[in-house]
């Protein structure tokens, strides 16, 4: 079963947008890596670049292209081997990155969805492998001190 997670909006100036949405909206920020930041409601900001490059290999003028929903799942095998058979696969279950297993399909009218597991679920399935919190905190980009409030 997935689980609504957020709203990831591609920016081309992350930090305007960050600020925007920190200073305007008064929502607060998690964490920052620079390309990416992630607010405590689940809104998400990224460089439309990089997440356009990583999602489609190239940079997109596709307006259905600016923004993604994202979901979690609590069993990412099952749900992509269901809903891939009723939906337009983007990009088909794989590691990213930053170590997290998603996959990426399209709505009917072809917005961007993720399905990703929980980070949470990654960094226990990094720690079973052997990682240390200083590697897990620096291939997922996420802060040693929040690794087990996720």
């Amino acid at each position: 079963m997935v689980k609504y997670g957020g709203t990831a909006v591609l920016s081309d100036d992350v930090r305007a947008a960050m600020a925007f949405y920190r200073d305007v909206m008064e929502l607060e920020l998690l964490m920052d890596n620079g390309e990416h930041a992630l607010f405590k409601c689940g809104v998400a900001v990224w460089n439309r670049s990089m997440a356009q490059g990583l999602i489609f290999g190239k940079v997109s003028d596709d307006r259905a292209a600016l923004f993604e929903l994202f979901f979690e799942s609590d069993s990412i095998q099952a749900d992509y081997d269901k809903i891939s058979k009723s939906a337009r696969v983007v990009n088909p279950l794989a590691e990213q990155p930053w170590g997290q297993l998603t996959f990426r399909i399209t709505d009917p009218d072809g917005h961007l969805i993720e399905v990703g597991e929980k980070l949470s679920e990654t960094i226990r399935r990094f720690r079973a492998q052997g990682m240390t919190d200083d590697e897990i905190s620096a291939r997922t980009h996420t802060p040693k001190e929040l690794l087990d409030s996720l």
